[in-house]
Protein backbone atom coordinates (compact mmCIF):
# COMPACT_ATOMS: atom_id res chain seq x y z
CA UNK A 1 0.00 0.00 0.00
CA UNK A 2 1.19 3.55 -0.72
CA UNK A 3 2.00 5.69 2.01
CA UNK A 4 0.73 9.55 2.06
CA UNK A 5 1.85 12.86 3.41
CA UNK A 6 0.18 15.99 3.93
CA UNK A 7 2.91 18.58 3.53
CA UNK A 8 2.98 20.73 6.60
CA UNK A 9 2.75 24.08 4.82
CA UNK A 10 -0.36 23.08 2.72
CA UNK A 11 -1.99 21.92 5.98
CA UNK A 12 -1.17 24.98 7.76
CA UNK A 13 -2.21 27.23 5.03
CA UNK A 14 -6.14 25.52 5.11
CA UNK A 15 -5.88 25.50 8.45
CA UNK A 16 -5.64 29.20 8.44
CA UNK A 17 -8.45 29.84 6.46
CA UNK A 18 -10.71 28.28 9.79
CA UNK A 19 -12.48 30.78 12.32
CA UNK A 20 -11.61 29.66 15.83
CA UNK A 21 -14.58 28.86 16.75
CA UNK A 22 -15.74 28.22 20.64
CA UNK A 23 -18.02 25.29 21.39
CA UNK A 24 -21.72 25.49 22.67
CA UNK A 25 -23.13 22.62 23.45
CA UNK A 26 -27.38 21.14 23.63
CA UNK A 27 -29.11 18.00 24.05
CA UNK A 28 -32.12 17.40 21.02
CA UNK A 29 -34.84 14.78 21.09
CA UNK A 30 -35.36 14.21 17.43
CA UNK A 31 -38.35 12.19 16.68
CA UNK A 32 -38.75 9.90 13.73
CA UNK A 33 -42.65 9.52 12.94
CA UNK A 34 -41.99 6.85 10.33
CA UNK A 35 -40.28 5.01 13.09
CA UNK A 36 -42.20 5.79 16.24
CA UNK A 37 -38.86 6.29 17.68
CA UNK A 38 -37.04 9.30 19.82
CA UNK A 39 -33.42 9.89 19.05
CA UNK A 40 -32.02 11.67 22.10
CA UNK A 41 -28.80 13.55 20.58
CA UNK A 42 -25.98 16.01 21.83
CA UNK A 43 -25.05 18.64 19.99
CA UNK A 44 -21.86 20.56 19.81
CA UNK A 45 -21.73 23.80 17.82
CA UNK A 46 -20.20 27.08 16.96
CA UNK A 47 -21.60 29.16 19.39
CA UNK A 48 -21.99 32.84 20.31
CA UNK A 49 -20.19 31.90 23.52
CA UNK A 50 -19.00 28.33 25.27
CA UNK A 51 -21.25 26.94 27.46
CA UNK A 52 -24.82 24.87 27.21
CA UNK A 53 -27.49 26.09 25.05
CA UNK A 54 -26.17 29.04 23.93
CA UNK A 55 -27.49 30.55 20.26
CA UNK A 56 -25.63 29.63 17.44
CA UNK A 57 -22.87 31.64 15.94
CA UNK A 58 -23.67 33.45 12.77
CA UNK A 59 -22.81 31.33 9.74
CA UNK A 60 -24.19 28.44 8.27
CA UNK A 61 -22.01 25.50 9.05
CA UNK A 62 -21.81 21.39 7.86
CA UNK A 63 -23.23 18.72 9.80
CA UNK A 64 -21.36 15.50 11.00
CA UNK A 65 -23.26 12.61 12.94
CA UNK A 66 -20.96 10.38 14.61
CA UNK A 67 -22.14 7.11 16.19
CA UNK A 68 -20.70 6.02 19.19
CA UNK A 69 -19.25 2.18 19.74
CA UNK A 70 -20.03 -0.74 22.03
CA UNK A 71 -21.27 0.27 25.14
CA UNK A 72 -19.78 3.97 24.74
CA UNK A 73 -20.84 6.74 25.66
CA UNK A 74 -20.86 9.63 23.33
CA UNK A 75 -18.98 11.68 26.12
CA UNK A 76 -15.69 9.32 24.67
CA UNK A 77 -15.91 11.67 21.56
CA UNK A 78 -14.63 14.68 22.74
CA UNK A 79 -11.75 14.81 20.38
CA UNK A 80 -13.81 15.03 17.17
CA UNK A 81 -16.21 17.90 18.92
CA UNK A 82 -12.75 19.99 20.43
CA UNK A 83 -11.38 19.21 16.81
CA UNK A 84 -13.98 19.75 14.43
CA UNK A 85 -16.21 22.54 16.33
CA UNK A 86 -13.43 25.06 16.38
CA UNK A 87 -13.57 24.49 12.39
CA UNK A 88 -16.69 25.77 12.05
CA UNK A 89 -18.61 22.22 12.03
CA UNK A 90 -21.65 20.97 13.83
CA UNK A 91 -20.99 17.82 15.25
CA UNK A 92 -23.58 15.85 16.72
CA UNK A 93 -23.67 12.67 18.83
CA UNK A 94 -26.62 10.47 19.18
CA UNK A 95 -26.96 8.54 22.30
CA UNK A 96 -29.51 5.67 21.15
CA UNK A 97 -28.60 1.71 20.90
CA UNK A 98 -26.01 2.16 24.44
CA UNK A 99 -26.98 -1.09 25.62
CA UNK A 100 -25.25 -4.47 25.40
CA UNK A 101 -27.64 -5.69 22.94
CA UNK A 102 -27.80 -2.66 20.38
CA UNK A 103 -29.75 -2.90 17.25
CA UNK A 104 -27.40 -1.88 14.31
CA UNK A 105 -29.89 -1.36 11.97
CA UNK A 106 -31.33 0.91 14.05
CA UNK A 107 -28.78 3.03 14.70
CA UNK A 108 -27.78 3.68 11.29
CA UNK A 109 -31.02 4.97 10.72
CA UNK A 110 -30.93 6.62 13.47
CA UNK A 111 -27.30 8.18 12.16
CA UNK A 112 -29.07 9.15 9.01
CA UNK A 113 -32.23 10.40 10.28
CA UNK A 114 -30.81 12.74 12.49
CA UNK A 115 -28.25 14.36 9.65
CA UNK A 116 -31.86 14.65 7.53
CA UNK A 117 -33.39 16.33 10.89
CA UNK A 118 -30.60 19.09 11.08
CA UNK A 119 -30.74 19.56 7.46
CA UNK A 120 -34.80 20.89 8.34
CA UNK A 121 -33.80 22.77 11.35
CA UNK A 122 -31.93 24.91 8.59
CA UNK A 123 -36.10 26.15 8.12
CA UNK A 124 -37.53 25.52 10.81
CA UNK A 125 -37.85 28.95 12.69
CA UNK A 126 -38.55 27.25 15.90
CA UNK A 127 -35.47 25.22 15.81
CA UNK A 128 -32.34 27.03 17.74
CA UNK A 129 -30.38 25.72 13.97
CA UNK A 130 -32.35 27.79 11.98
CA UNK A 131 -30.49 29.42 9.31
CA UNK A 132 -26.97 27.95 10.80
CA UNK A 133 -26.78 24.44 8.78
CA UNK A 134 -25.04 24.03 5.86
CA UNK A 135 -26.27 22.01 3.03
CA UNK A 136 -24.00 19.74 3.82
CA UNK A 137 -23.71 16.78 5.90
CA UNK A 138 -21.57 13.56 6.51
CA UNK A 139 -21.88 9.86 8.77
CA UNK A 140 -18.73 9.51 10.79
CA UNK A 141 -18.33 6.93 13.55
CA UNK A 142 -16.14 4.77 15.38
CA UNK A 143 -16.54 0.75 15.60
CA UNK A 144 -19.99 -0.36 16.39
CA UNK A 145 -20.54 2.99 15.44
CA UNK A 146 -18.63 3.01 12.10
CA UNK A 147 -20.23 -0.12 10.90
CA UNK A 148 -23.71 2.06 11.73
CA UNK A 149 -22.61 4.85 9.58
CA UNK A 150 -22.24 2.78 6.79
CA UNK A 151 -25.07 1.09 7.29
CA UNK A 152 -27.34 4.80 7.60
CA UNK A 153 -25.25 5.89 4.12
CA UNK A 154 -26.42 2.50 1.92
CA UNK A 155 -28.44 4.21 -0.50
CA UNK A 156 -28.77 7.61 1.23
CA UNK A 157 -27.91 10.80 -1.34
CA UNK A 158 -28.87 13.16 1.45
CA UNK A 159 -25.63 13.02 2.74
CA UNK A 160 -22.04 13.95 0.93
CA UNK A 161 -19.37 11.65 2.75
CA UNK A 162 -18.72 9.03 5.25
CA UNK A 163 -15.55 9.26 7.54
CA UNK A 164 -15.62 5.51 9.48
CA UNK A 165 -12.72 4.91 12.34
CA UNK A 166 -12.13 1.38 13.04
CA UNK A 167 -15.53 0.36 11.68
CA UNK A 168 -16.93 -3.29 12.93
CA UNK A 169 -18.95 -5.56 11.11
CA UNK A 170 -22.52 -5.62 11.96
CA UNK A 171 -25.93 -7.26 11.86
CA UNK A 172 -27.37 -6.14 9.21
CA UNK A 173 -23.97 -6.43 7.19
CA UNK A 174 -21.84 -2.83 6.92
CA UNK A 175 -19.58 -4.77 4.47
CA UNK A 176 -22.96 -5.68 2.06
CA UNK A 177 -23.81 -2.24 2.67
CA UNK A 178 -20.96 -0.35 1.41
CA UNK A 179 -21.30 -1.71 -2.00
CA UNK A 180 -24.64 0.77 -1.53
CA UNK A 181 -22.96 3.67 -0.56
CA UNK A 182 -23.60 6.43 -2.74
CA UNK A 183 -20.52 9.26 -1.69
CA UNK A 184 -17.16 9.54 -1.27
CA UNK A 185 -16.03 7.14 1.96
CA UNK A 186 -12.44 7.64 4.41
CA UNK A 187 -12.07 4.26 5.90
CA UNK A 188 -9.41 4.34 8.99
CA UNK A 189 -8.02 1.66 10.57
CA UNK A 190 -5.08 0.97 13.43
CA UNK A 191 -2.68 -1.45 12.38
CA UNK A 192 -2.35 -2.96 15.93
CA UNK A 193 -6.72 -3.38 16.31
CA UNK A 194 -7.39 -6.63 17.76
CA UNK A 195 -10.67 -5.74 18.86
CA UNK A 196 -11.65 -5.56 15.23
CA UNK A 197 -8.93 -6.28 13.24
CA UNK A 198 -8.70 -5.11 9.57
CA UNK A 199 -8.26 -8.19 7.54
CA UNK A 200 -12.19 -8.91 9.26
CA UNK A 201 -13.67 -5.68 9.40
CA UNK A 202 -12.13 -2.33 7.40
CA UNK A 203 -10.73 -4.45 4.83
CA UNK A 204 -13.68 -5.67 3.96
CA UNK A 205 -15.85 -2.97 4.38
CA UNK A 206 -13.11 -0.59 1.94
CA UNK A 207 -12.93 -3.41 -0.59
CA UNK A 208 -16.80 -3.64 -0.72
CA UNK A 209 -17.48 0.02 -1.57
CA UNK A 210 -18.00 1.00 -4.98
CA UNK A 211 -17.41 4.66 -5.12
CA UNK A 212 -15.33 6.31 -7.29
CA UNK A 213 -13.99 8.13 -4.67
CA UNK A 214 -12.71 6.23 -1.39
CA UNK A 215 -9.91 5.99 0.92
CA UNK A 216 -7.97 3.99 3.79
CA UNK A 217 -5.95 4.90 5.85
CA UNK A 218 -3.60 2.43 7.67
CA UNK A 219 -2.33 4.17 11.13
CA UNK A 220 0.91 2.76 11.90
CA UNK A 221 1.00 1.34 15.71
CA UNK A 222 -2.01 2.84 16.30
CA UNK A 223 -5.14 0.85 18.18
CA UNK A 224 -9.14 0.23 18.54
CA UNK A 225 -9.71 2.32 21.00
CA UNK A 226 -7.44 5.42 20.59
CA UNK A 227 -10.68 7.01 17.93
CA UNK A 228 -11.76 7.79 20.75
CA UNK A 229 -10.95 8.94 24.49
CA UNK A 230 -9.79 6.81 27.06
CA UNK A 231 -13.27 4.51 27.76
CA UNK A 232 -13.38 1.76 30.53
CA UNK A 233 -15.18 -0.72 28.10
CA UNK A 234 -13.41 -0.05 25.40
CA UNK A 235 -10.07 -0.72 26.76
CA UNK A 236 -10.86 -3.43 28.90
CA UNK A 237 -11.79 -5.65 25.59
CA UNK A 238 -8.60 -4.38 24.11
CA UNK A 239 -6.75 -5.38 27.21
CA UNK A 240 -8.00 -9.23 26.57
CA UNK A 241 -6.02 -9.33 23.24
CA UNK A 242 -3.01 -7.55 23.94
CA UNK A 243 -2.64 -4.79 21.22
CA UNK A 244 1.34 -4.14 20.55
CA UNK A 245 0.07 0.02 20.91
CA UNK A 246 3.73 2.06 19.23
CA UNK A 247 2.09 5.42 19.19
CA UNK A 248 -0.08 7.76 21.69
CA UNK A 249 -3.57 8.15 21.51
CA UNK A 250 -2.54 11.91 21.01
CA UNK A 251 -0.54 10.91 17.60
CA UNK A 252 -3.04 9.15 16.65
CA UNK A 253 -5.43 11.80 16.69
CA UNK A 254 -3.45 13.86 15.44
CA UNK A 255 -3.67 11.64 12.08
CA UNK A 256 -6.98 11.42 12.38
CA UNK A 257 -7.87 14.62 12.38
CA UNK A 258 -5.09 15.38 9.31
CA UNK A 259 -7.16 13.26 6.70
CA UNK A 260 -10.37 13.51 7.99
CA UNK A 261 -10.40 17.14 8.33
CA UNK A 262 -9.09 17.77 4.62
CA UNK A 263 -11.64 15.26 3.56
CA UNK A 264 -14.27 17.05 4.88
CA UNK A 265 -12.85 20.56 4.35
CA UNK A 266 -12.89 19.25 0.49
CA UNK A 267 -16.53 17.20 0.39
CA UNK A 268 -18.36 19.52 2.30
CA UNK A 269 -17.37 22.81 2.33
CA UNK A 270 -16.09 22.75 -1.00
CA UNK A 271 -11.96 23.81 -0.34
CA UNK A 272 -10.38 22.45 -3.35
CA UNK A 273 -7.02 22.70 -1.81
CA UNK A 274 -7.99 19.84 0.45
CA UNK A 275 -8.35 17.21 -1.87
CA UNK A 276 -4.99 17.96 -3.49
CA UNK A 277 -3.45 17.47 -0.01
CA UNK A 278 -5.04 13.72 0.49
CA UNK A 279 -4.77 12.52 -3.13
CA UNK A 280 -1.64 14.06 -4.30
CA UNK A 281 0.61 14.32 -1.59
CA UNK A 282 1.66 10.61 -1.12
CA UNK A 283 5.20 8.82 -0.39
CA UNK A 284 6.69 10.25 2.54
CA UNK A 285 4.75 10.05 5.93
CA UNK A 286 5.92 6.78 8.29
CA UNK A 287 2.56 7.63 10.32
CA UNK A 288 0.07 5.36 8.16
CA UNK A 289 -0.17 3.36 4.88
CA UNK A 290 -3.76 4.22 2.62
CA UNK A 291 -4.86 2.67 -0.74
CA UNK A 292 -7.11 5.13 -2.39
CA UNK A 293 -8.98 5.76 -5.66
CA UNK A 294 -10.69 8.86 -7.43
CA UNK A 295 -11.59 9.92 -10.52
CA UNK A 296 -8.99 12.01 -11.10
CA UNK A 297 -6.30 9.42 -10.02
CA UNK A 298 -5.96 5.97 -9.96
CA UNK A 299 -9.32 4.23 -10.58
CA UNK A 300 -9.43 4.52 -14.62
CA UNK A 301 -5.83 2.27 -14.28
CA UNK A 302 -7.73 -0.37 -12.17
CA UNK A 303 -9.77 -2.15 -14.88
CA UNK A 304 -8.49 -2.86 -18.98
CA UNK A 305 -12.13 -2.92 -19.78
CA UNK A 306 -12.75 -1.64 -23.76
CA UNK A 307 -16.11 -0.39 -23.71
CA UNK A 308 -17.18 2.81 -24.74
CA UNK A 309 -19.83 5.32 -25.16
CA UNK A 310 -21.66 7.56 -26.80
CA UNK A 311 -22.23 10.57 -27.71
CA UNK A 312 -19.39 12.25 -25.56
CA UNK A 313 -21.61 14.92 -25.52
CA UNK A 314 -25.66 14.60 -25.03
CA UNK A 315 -28.26 16.25 -23.67
CA UNK A 316 -30.79 13.01 -23.13
CA UNK A 317 -29.04 9.49 -23.31
CA UNK A 318 -25.49 8.05 -23.89
CA UNK A 319 -24.99 4.67 -25.51
CA UNK A 320 -22.70 1.97 -24.05
CA UNK A 321 -20.74 -0.24 -26.35
CA UNK A 322 -18.65 -3.09 -25.75
CA UNK A 323 -20.00 -3.71 -22.62
CA UNK A 324 -18.80 -7.63 -21.67
CA UNK A 325 -21.49 -9.10 -19.53
CA UNK A 326 -23.86 -7.46 -17.24
CA UNK A 327 -22.04 -4.92 -15.12
CA UNK A 328 -23.07 -1.95 -11.99
CA UNK A 329 -23.30 1.46 -13.72
CA UNK A 330 -22.83 4.74 -11.51
CA UNK A 331 -23.29 8.34 -12.64
CA UNK A 332 -20.90 10.70 -10.54
CA UNK A 333 -19.67 14.07 -10.85
CA UNK A 334 -16.88 15.88 -10.63
CA UNK A 335 -16.43 15.08 -6.65
CA UNK A 336 -17.19 11.79 -7.37
CA UNK A 337 -20.50 11.39 -5.53
CA UNK A 338 -23.38 9.73 -7.19
CA UNK A 339 -25.80 11.61 -8.60
CA UNK A 340 -27.51 8.56 -10.82
CA UNK A 341 -28.02 4.70 -10.42
CA UNK A 342 -28.85 3.34 -13.42
CA UNK A 343 -29.90 -0.64 -13.42
CA UNK A 344 -27.13 -3.25 -14.21
CA UNK A 345 -25.90 -2.18 -17.94
CA UNK A 346 -24.76 -4.31 -20.88
CA UNK A 347 -23.58 -3.69 -24.60
CA UNK A 348 -26.21 -1.74 -26.00
CA UNK A 349 -27.86 -0.20 -22.97
CA UNK A 350 -29.22 3.17 -23.07
CA UNK A 351 -28.69 5.28 -19.86
CA UNK A 352 -31.00 8.22 -19.74
CA UNK A 353 -29.27 11.57 -18.72
CA UNK A 354 -31.55 14.54 -19.62
CA UNK A 355 -32.67 14.95 -15.65
CA UNK A 356 -28.80 16.01 -15.18
CA UNK A 357 -27.93 19.79 -14.98
CA UNK A 358 -25.65 20.92 -17.51
CA UNK A 359 -21.83 19.72 -16.57
CA UNK A 360 -19.06 17.43 -16.67
CA UNK A 361 -20.05 13.49 -14.98
CA UNK A 362 -18.11 10.35 -15.16
CA UNK A 363 -19.76 6.56 -16.11
CA UNK A 364 -18.41 3.95 -13.98
CA UNK A 365 -18.79 0.68 -14.93
CA UNK A 366 -18.07 -2.39 -11.97
CA UNK A 367 -17.31 -5.52 -13.48
CA UNK A 368 -16.49 -8.71 -11.54
CA UNK A 369 -15.63 -5.98 -8.98
CA UNK A 370 -12.83 -3.91 -11.09
CA UNK A 371 -14.26 -0.43 -11.77
CA UNK A 372 -13.31 1.61 -14.72
CA UNK A 373 -14.53 5.25 -15.90
CA UNK A 374 -15.53 7.14 -18.72
CA UNK A 375 -16.32 10.90 -18.81
CA UNK A 376 -19.09 12.44 -20.46
CA UNK A 377 -20.85 15.64 -20.99
CA UNK A 378 -24.38 16.56 -20.63
CA UNK A 379 -25.54 20.06 -22.18
CA UNK A 380 -29.20 21.22 -22.92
Amino acid sequence: MRQLFLFPSLVLAIASQAQPYVIGDRTIDFFDATRNRTITTDLYYPGVAAGGDVAVATGEFPVLVVGHGFVMGVGSYANFWNYFVPKGYIVALPTTEGGFAPDHAAFGADLAYVAQALQAANVDGASPFFGHVAAASALMGHSMGGGASVLGAAGNASIQAVVSFAPAETDPSAIAAAANVLVPTMVFAASEDCVAPIADHQGPIYDALTVPCRAFVNILGGGHCYFAESNFNCSFGELTCGPDLTISREEQHNVMNDFAGLWLDHYLKGDPQAIVAVLDSLGSSTRVQTEYSCLSTSIAERSALEWSLSPTIANDRIVLSDVPGRALARVCDVTGRVVLLPPLVSAGSTVEVSGLPSGVYHLVLVVNGAPSVRPFVVVH
